[in-house]
């Protein structure tokens, strides 16, 4: 029972992940644009690359092939995209609060992805540990 509820939990914690980067697939230019305001090089390359890493380290854990590099691969990007994205410490007002919430979730994704990280893909996985 428990092994199932871990397996969910897994793939509960990536589909955020999957499903962002499938939209970024989609349509880059929402993240491409925030790069170029920013003067990132490459934006548009850099919101496909983005996709890619997200849907393909998504589906890693959600399928639990090497669940640890994958998740500590993701810890990475959430790192970066927070910090890109959801500086809340230099807005006001309604972005402030908006990009605060959406930093602090970053936060607990970052905590689950170390709990991944400590515990290995679990029973139900392709890595079965």
């Amino acid at each position: 029972m428990w092994n199932l509820v871990f397996a969910v939990g897994r793939v509960a914690l990536v589909a955020l992940f999957i499903k962002s980067g499938a939209e970024k697939l989609i349509d880059p230019s929402g993240l491409a644009g925030m790069l170029a305001a920013k003067a990132f090089p490459m934006p548009k390359l850099f919101a496909y690359a983005a996709g890619i890493a997200e849907v393909g380290l998504g589906i890693l854990v959600a399928v639990g092939w090497q669940v640890r590099i994958a998740a500590f691969s993701l810890i990475a990007f959430t790192i970066v995209a927070t910090l890109l994205a959801h500086g809340y410490w230099d807005m006001t007002g309604p972005a402030r609060r908006t990009n605060e919430a959406a930093f602090w979730k970053n936060l607990a994704i970052i905590g689950g992805l170390m709990m991944l990280i400590a515990s290995g893909a679990g029973r139900f996985s392709v890595d079965r540990r």
